[in-house]
């Protein structure tokens, strides 16, 4: 990842910044390869190598991953705002980039007043925008991370049975992706059966699965940092013509939207061919979240696929195309795939069967 840390330094360059704070731990590992659990703070600058500051717990760690910044140890008597004001006033910085989307209220104030000859600067964007945008190397992690939640999904379907719960094939879930390699999962697991696969948000729950419930399995693994996300449906049984229906027009709406998917293209424009589809069989209103995220160190980063989005799509952008509909007292549909955007349009990164049929 040097060559993004080099290109960030550029645009501190560019934007006048004396040096910026990164106070956020996942891009702390964007940058530098070091994943913290606790805190740590990268101060890079424009034109020489960054500053990594490691709690003492973390620092032998440290300096065993991270080889291009010096490692600064925080000592266990020491304050971590004495510690960044004595590195800031030593380097003579005055301008200071800083992550105000992740940033606390509670750290800023306390950190400007101690610090009071700094002039901060907002510069979230600037890293959001080199985020979105994937290395080679970023992407085949994706893939890999991919192809374990396939493992994942194939586990949930061997693993239906009537009487059993949610919770049950979750941890089937989660354990087949683990052995697979998958170091965590970017969120819980998702088994949502029946009446309760009508919520959007649905998390995996002790009802029992029974015989003509739509099923959402919507899983993700993560491999060496970085996230999947899949949703597929299915029906336990025999399928209604309804069901059968309204799986149909998702899995339209899915399609199209894939296919419109194009280097420079709006991603508003994306989510209104979905929503297009949808509203001529009148279940527009019953997709009620935006079409897809990126997906990357974060499994909802950059670029956001919603009908309030400024984003354009760029190539290299991985993100998820992910209609549903959700009618209570029916249940809900929602098929998920995470693609990646090249000169030849979007190509699936998941590749799980789309049958509603078990």
């Amino acid at each position: 990842m040097n060559g993004k840390l080099s290109e960030f330094q550029k645009k501190i360059e560019e934007n006048e910044f004396s040096a910026f704070l990164i106070s956020n731990v996942t891009n702390v590992y964007y940058f530098v390869n070091f994943l913290s659990h606790s805190y740590a703070y990268l101060i890079v600058y424009p034109d020489e190598s960054p500053m990594l500051l490691v709690p003492e717990l973390e620092y032998e760690d440290a300096l065993n991953s991270v080889k291009t910044a010096e490692i600064v140890k925080i000592d266990r008597n020491t304050e971590v705002l004495d510690a960044l004001k004595v590195v800031l006033e030593d380097k003579q910085i005055n301008e200071l980039g800083f992550e105000e989307d992740s940033m606390t209220v509670k750290f800023y104030f306390d950190f400007t007043e101690k610090c009071e000859f700094l002039q901060m600067k907002k510069g979230s964007a600037l890293i959001e925008e080199l985020r979105m945008t994937k290395i080679p190397q970023e992407i085949e992690k994706i893939r890999k991370a991919c192809q374990i939640a396939e493992i994942g999904f194939s586990t949930a379907i061997n693993s239906m049975d009537e009487g059993k719960t949610e919770i049950e094939i979750a941890a089937e879930v989660e354990y087949a992706m683990r052995k697979e390699g998958s170091e965590a999962t970017p969120f819980d697991t998702i088994i949502a059966s029946g009446y309760r696969s009508a919520y959007p948000h649905g998390t995996s729950s002790h009802k029992k699965i029974e015989r003509g419930d739509l099923i959402i399995i919507d899983l993700g693994a993560k491999y060496e940092g970085y996230c999947s996300d899949m949703t597929r449906t299915v029906v336990f049984g025999e399928p209604t013509q309804k069901q059968l229906d309204v799986y149909r027009n998702v899995l339209k709406a899915h399609h199209e939207a894939i296919k419109g998917c194009s280097i420079g293209k709006k991603a508003v424009e994306i989510e209104e061919i979905t929503r297009e589809i949808l509203s001529k069989e009148g279940y527009n209103e019953y997709f009620v979240h935006s079409l897809g995220h990126g997906v990357g160190l974060d499994v909802h980063e950059a670029p956001h696929i919603a009908k309030n989005s400024q984003d354009i799509l760029q190539e290299n952008t991985v993100f998820t195309i992910e209609p549903g509909v959700y009618i209570p007292g029916f249940g809900g549909i929602r098929i998920e795939d995470v693609v990646l955007l090249t000169k030849q349009g979007a190509k699936c990164l998941t590749k799980a069967d789309y049958s509603i049929k078990m």
